[in-house]
């Protein structure tokens, strides 16, 4: 079938004036060499990693459906405020679940040093934190290995929004513990893509297998993402707009930090989390910007927060003297 997209006059023609490219409509991956696929090979040379140990899959939420759900894992370990689909896919596979009640990272770990593990459990965090954008340093993913017993998935997706996005591969590369999820959906602002990639040295019979056709990549986003990392012009045209947000996020950070009755936590996102005490001051703040476009609040579990999403420099401004006055 993909030889009628290939070869076909038509289509051909048809795909050039949308401007799309040499597309075939099927997927790269093929069962009987699944280590050459074009986005692992591309993958592969921008990281400097061995491509044995990369899988590529449609987005993180693909890895999280294929690991959390293996029958190694006797126990999963989840912070109480998390990406809802790691509760729901233990939920719905019947895992045992232990849930990690903490705001900060450093309260994180002191909070799992109270609980018990062992080598067939499974860890699951996000760094920086879908939560509050903070990211667990190296000598924090040191100590949690020291304490935790089992295997660390660790959600990499906003990483590309902090000031060491490769901080933990090094570490990754020598230790099979630990298995890094990332997306391209935040590093290239295109969560439409559906691309993400599992980078680990652990062995894990089948998953290549599990990261196939209905469900995995099609030719079309890999054609893209391949492209945009061969291309260094336009990485670093990426870098800067990220660069832009995080200097826009910083600035809601420095003007809001200490404000009376917001707590505020340093991120390493593309958004920044406020946090209150009571339901009741969350509802005050967010009643003065609940208009803007990416400003969301929450409470789960009793926290209390509003998520704002960065844009620009005015957005930024906005939103502090909307606050503050």
């Amino acid at each position: 079938m993909s030889s009628v997209w290939l070869y076909n006059k038509k289509l051909k023609k048809w795909s050039k004036k949308f401007k799309f490219g040499d597309i075939d409509g099927d997927f790269c991956f093929d069962p009987k060499a699944p280590l050459s696929d074009p986005l692992v090979n591309a993958i592969s040379n921008d990281l400097k990693i061995d491509k044995e140990y990369i899988y590529a899959s449609a987005g993180i939420s693909q890895l999280i459906s294929a690991i959390l759900p293996l029958s190694r894992w006797e126990e999963i370990f989840l912070p109480s405020i998390e990406f809802g689909l790691y509760e729901r896919t233990c939920i719905i596979h019947n895992k045992k679940t232990t849930h990690i009640d903490a705001v900060s990272t450093a309260e994180f770990i002191e909070e799992l040093k109270t609980k018990n593990s062992s080598e067939n459990s499974l860890l699951c965090i996000s760094s920086p934190r879908w939560f509050n954008g903070e990211i667990f340093s190296l000598a924090q993913i040191n100590e949690i290995l020291s304490i935790f017993k089992g295997y660390l998935f660790i959600d990499e997706a906003y990483v590309d929004f902090s000031n060491n996005p490769n901080h933990l591969l090094d570490l990754c590369m020598k230790n099979e513990r630990i298995m890094i999820a990332r997306s391209f959906s935040k590093k290239f602002i295109a969560s439409g893509l559906r691309a993400g990639y599992l980078i680990t040295k652990l062995r894990i019979n089948g998953l290549r297998n599990t990261l196939i056709p209905p469900h995995s990549i099609s030719t079309h986003s890999i054609s893209i993402i391949v492209k945009l990392l061969n291309d260094t012009k336009l990485l670093k045209s990426f870098d800067s707009t990220r660069k832009y947000i995080m200097e826009n996020r910083d600035y809601i950070y420095d003007n809001l930090n200490g404000f009376d009755g917001i707590k505020i936590i340093k991120s390493s996102a593309n958004f920044l989390t406020l946090i209150f005490d009571t339901e009741e001051k969350m509802n005050k703040t967010y009643s003065k910007i609940k208009n803007f476009v990416g400003v969301n609040k929450y409470n789960i579990n009793n926290i209390f927060f509003i998520k704002i999403w960065i844009k620009n420099l005015l957005f930024s401004k906005t939103i502090v003297n909307s606050i503050i006055k």
